[in-house]
């Protein structure tokens, strides 16, 4: 008798609880957002676990920076004659690219440029004087500017031989730690984002201009003996740079390395 009396009870204060909490707004409202709450830890630990990257180790490691390199000729020419204030234009993409540089990481642009004449000037001279005293050559030059896509343009001068390079790669100059005759090394990044740092990209899209201009000089004439500069000839190469990065996971316990 007496538990069923309990049982009465118990069901008569259940009924005035549900009552309350029918009536009350807030515990309804605020019963709703803990039951939310609840709710959202087992949801946020499978996201958590299904989402953070199984590379984010890697952050905390540091790797040398190794890979392989290789030059690829694109184009070239020999005994090209300018006359003063001459100038030759070259225009090319990368749609122009040799076939195997198209499937290539390309991270540079090299340009060499030769004045075939330096030593040997093809100024004439005129004159009963050159006989006793024909003067001396004028040093020619030849001036100019590289365009590639992405980068500023290089203007560039030189009377006997120089070169013009233009890379590719954003600048990682504050990222890579180097010292005094050693490796590059690169920490605080996982190898997928170090790898795509090295990728050149879109950067190498579209035009490529290179531009030559003759300034040709002639040495001073002597007694009865006149010098004529007609043109300067030179010769230029230009190459492609290839790049494929290789990591190499550094342990600075006794300087040992794995990969």
């Amino acid at each position: 008798m007496q538990e069923m009396d309990e049982l009465i009870l118990e069901k008569k204060n259940l009924h005035k609880l549900i009552s309350k909490f029918k009536a009350n707004r807030t515990l309804q409202i605020t019963s709703i957002f803990v039951s939310l709450i609840l709710i959202s830890i087992p949801v946020y630990s499978i996201y958590a676990k299904y989402n953070t990257s199984d590379d984010e180790y890697q952050r905390d490691l540091t790797y040398i920076l190794g890979g392989e390199s290789g030059i690829i000729s694109w184009s070239s020419q020999s005994d090209l004659e300018l006359s003063d204030d001459e100038v030759f234009t070259l225009t090319l993409t990368n749609e122009d690219f040799p076939d195997e540089a198209k499937n290539m990481n390309i991270v540079a642009l090299f340009m060499t440029i030769e004045i075939s004449d330096y030593e040997n000037d093809n100024e004439e001279t005129n004159g009963v004087g050159c006989a006793i005293d024909s003067g001396e050559d004028a040093y020619d030059s030849i001036s100019g500017i590289v365009s590639t896509p992405n980068v500023e343009s290089l203007d560039f001068e030189y009377d006997s031989y120089g070169s013009v390079y233009t890379g590719f790669l954003d600048d990682l100059s504050d990222v890579i730690i180097s010292g005094f005759d050693s490796p590059g090394f690169i920490t605080g990044y996982t190898v997928k984002e170090i790898e795509k740092m090295f990728q050149s990209g879109d950067n190498i899209v579209g035009e490529y201009n290179f531009e030559f201009i003759g300034n040709v000089e002639s040495g001073d004439s002597t007694f009865q003996c006149e010098r004529q500069d007609q043109s300067i000839t030179i010769d230029y190469y230009i190459e492609l740079e290839w790049f494929n990065v290789e990591l190499i996971e550094f342990d600075d316990d006794f300087g040992n390395f794995g990969i």
